[in-house]
């Protein structure tokens, strides 16, 4: 089906001139139906049959007009009519005949006049040109409103929103008929693909219930300059400036991140900041009639814009023919894959900490920091990295529209994240999101030609699968430096198969429904280090990543605690639990869960019970009686958590959601790799980038082993002197 038949014929200039007369006649002087039918056959007669125009092509009346009929009867002015007034034999005049006064614009001659998308911005900018009275959209909503309730009343009057909206509707349709095939839904399972709405419903909810209003017109007011203070609403989501006299728009534009229309056309605006680029939840952005002559390489974020107005701009006639040629989704994906055109981030600091877990400041003491302080130089020392290496099959366009081409390409990732883990040189490498074909035929050929051995555990669902399939799975992987370590012992867990096997575990409906049908798993090896002996139970986990399933993962955790004990104690060959409780415990990875969770609670307290989590759960004696378990774990970040903003960056979610979690009896943190570049992270709207391979970022440790006994001569004693004997309390 020919997908032009959307865009119906033009009206000729005779049209035009019968339509104008129309409108400007008196009410009580309108020609009679017999004579517009006259009229129109004359019309007709006038018009040459006009040949069908190729698939791409402008051949006829745009949607704005197709779609919206009502539009010719609210105050509008096409391009043919602007530019020739003389010929339809009377003056333009505004204000009561409903016409705009004719004013002096910048009409961009674009190679291709007559492709769809350019005749759409030139529709609507007319359309826009239209709308010059003071506040036109909060009177326009307030009318519609009140036809809302009399469904007997006039035909709601169409806004420059609502008629764009129409053609990215209808231009998404054709869009979506050409679309590529998706990828596999039994790799995609269990990781978010269509966030778009999912997310934006979230916000809506968050918004409605802490603001009653979230659009502001300001419209046709002769603002020279807008208040500081408007910035401080970011709840705003429609911003609409228009018909004013504004010269700059604020830097502190970017704080607005939630809005989704910005009107700023027909002012005097000659350059468009930078920051603007960071409000990524733009829809629609109009700058008609301005002086703008570029656009800055900062649109590359705008990920979720659908129409950009530039029309009536002295614009740069590239970025005006991309438009014109492509339409706006591939101006933002010109930019997007532009080389970098900002510094490169500089490297995350290395800090030490003291005895006591403070900080050693690198300012103040530059003496003790060096290069090579990451080493574990010390006999008693060693370092521990994990890192979402963010799986080759979850990085598509689609997620990580925000991340240029190239840099998302899986060739390029691979050799950045190899560089990256070679040159940090931890002693322990924990992965998650790896698939499976690439541990194999990839990680373990590089990793042992620098000495190290390597384990992979894949998630549950590999087993369903062909093993052609079954290679395309990810899972987690586990390498050590073998002159540093000595495997003693390797086991896995398979959360929902560990569940089902077990008469522990209570079989409700919830168990079913909610955590069966997650395939996370844990990867658990124990390691001996060389120089003292010590052994060390490293995990290796990846959770649920779904906000919706909190439950899910606080259950996954739960199990990993409980089956930890067992095992620990089959690795000791023991049953005492105080054997357990004194081991040198590790479990690092992918939790997605924040520190106000029930996963993070019950892992740092010991137990978790009435959390907000788990409200309305049944999942037996763990939602009866709470979550409990008996080791003594402390997150390693948690020395730096004031200056540590984020390991996973991404416009929908930013937050500290991988952890190192450590036995404080045995282990003590000496160093920890910082945060990322700040000034480079502010003009991102999220990771994967050009330089950061993955959308989360790597957690480096450095632990050293305490000496038996050491615990306790570390230990801060809280007592009273005693005055009546005298002498004070040794320790």
């Amino acid at each position: 089906m020919n997908s032009n038949h959307k865009f119906q014929q033009q009206p000729g200039l005779p049209s035009q001139q019968i339509l104008l007369q129309q409108l400007q006649q008196p009410q009580g002087n309108q020609p009679s139906q017999q004579q517009q039918q006259q009229q129109q056959q004359q019309q007709q007669q006038q018009q040459p049959q006009q040949q069908q125009q190729p698939l791409g092509h402008y051949s006829g009346q745009s949607q704005v007009f197709n779609q919206h009929p009502q539009l010719s009867q609210q105050k509008f002015v096409n391009q043919q009519t602007m530019l020739q007034p003389p010929s339809l034999g009377m003056p333009m005049t505004g204000g009561n005949q409903g016409f705009p006064a004719p004013v002096k614009v910048n009409s961009i001659n674009v190679d291709d006049p007559n492709t769809v998308y350019w005749q759409n911005q030139v529709q609507l900018c007319q359309l826009s040109r239209s709308e010059d009275i003071p506040h036109f959209y909060a009177r326009q909503y307030a009318q519609n409103s009140r036809k809302n309730k009399n469904p007997y009343g006039d035909v709601k009057a169409v806004t420059l929103i609502d008629a764009t909206k129409t053609v990215v509707a209808a231009l998404d349709e054709q869009e979506k008929q050409q679309s590529a095939a998706q990828a596999s839904a039994a790799l995609m399972r269990n990781k978010k693909v269509d966030l778009e709405e999912d997310e934006e419903q979230r916000m809506m909810a968050r918004t409605q219930g802490k603001q009653l209003w979230c659009h502001l017109d300001l419209s046709g007011q002769g603002l020279l300059n807008i208040s500081p203070k408007l910035f401080q609403y970011d709840f705003l989501e429609s911003l609409y400036l228009n018909n004013n006299k504004l010269t700059t728009v604020p830097t502190v534009i970017k704080k607005l991140r939630g809005l989704r229309v910005l009107d700023l056309s027909h002012n005097r605006i000659s350059e468009v900041p930078g920051e603007l680029g960071l409000c990524y939840n733009l829809r629609y952005l109009y700058l008609f009639d301005n002086n703008i002559k570029t656009l800055p390489n900062e649109f590359r974020n705008l990920i979720e814009l659908l129409f950009l107005g530039i029309e009536g701009n002295p614009i740069d006639l590239k970025i005006a023919n991309l438009i014109a040629e492509k339409g706006t989704k591939e101006l933002i994906s010109y930019f997007r894959d532009m080389e970098p055109t900002y510094p490169e981030p500089k490297p995350r600091q290395w800090l030490l900490l003291k005895e006591d877990g403070e900080i050693i400041d690198p300012v103040t003491n530059p003496g003790i920091y060096s290069e090579d302080l990451m080493n574990s130089d010390s006999h008693d020392t060693f370092t521990l990295l994990t890192y979402n290496t963010l799986c080759q099959h979850y990085a598509t366009t689609k997620l990580y529209k925000y991340t240029p081409s190239w840099a998302l390409d899986w060739n390029f990732r691979r050799n950045s994240l190899k560089e990256e883990i070679v040159r940090l040189g931890t002693d322990v490498i924990c992965l998650q999101e790896v698939e499976t074909r690439t541990f194999h035929e990839f990680w373990v050929p590089v990793m042992e030609a620098i000495g190290y051995k390597g384990y992979f555990f894949s998630k549950t669902r590999s087993k369903t699968m062909s093993e052609l399939e079954s290679k395309k799975v990810d899972g987690c992987a586990t390498f050590y430096r073998m002159s540093k370590f000595q495997l003693v012992q390797k086991q896995h867990l398979e959360y929902n198969t560990v569940c089902m096997g077990s008469d522990r575990y209570k079989k409700t409906k919830d168990l079913f429904n909610r955590f069966m049908n997650k395939d996370h798993i844990a990867l658990i090896t124990y390691l001996q280090h060389v120089e003292t002996g010590e052994k060390i139970v490293i995990v290796n986990t990846h959770l649920h990543w779904d906000p919706a399933f909190n439950d899910v993962k606080a259950l996954q955790v739960g199990i990993l605690l409980e089956e930890l004990q067992v095992i620990i104690k089959k690795f000791l060959h023991t049953n005492s639990m105080d054997d357990v409780k004194n081991s040198s415990l590790i479990i690092c990875g992918d939790f997605n869960s924040t520190k106000k969770s029930a996963v993070y609670q019950l892992i740092s307290t010991g137990s978790v019970s009435n959390h907000e989590d788990l409200h309305g759960r049944d999942y037996g004696r763990f939602t009866d009686e709470g979550f409990h378990h008996n080791f003594k774990l402390k997150s390693a970040y948690d020395h730096i958590a004031s200056d540590f903003p984020f390991s996973n960056f991404t416009p929908t979610f930013t937050s500290e959601i991988d952890y190192v979690w450590y036995s404080t009896g045995t282990l003590q943190v000496k160093g920890l790799l910082g945060k990322a570049d700040e000034e480079y992270s502010s003009h991102q709207v999220g990771f994967p980038s050009a330089h950061f391979p993955s959308d989360h970022i790597p957690l480096v440790t450095k632990f050293q082993i305490r000496k038996k006994g050491s615990v306790a001569a570390n230990k801060k004693t809280d007592f009273k002197p005693d005055f009546k004997s005298g002498s004070s309390r040794k320790t």
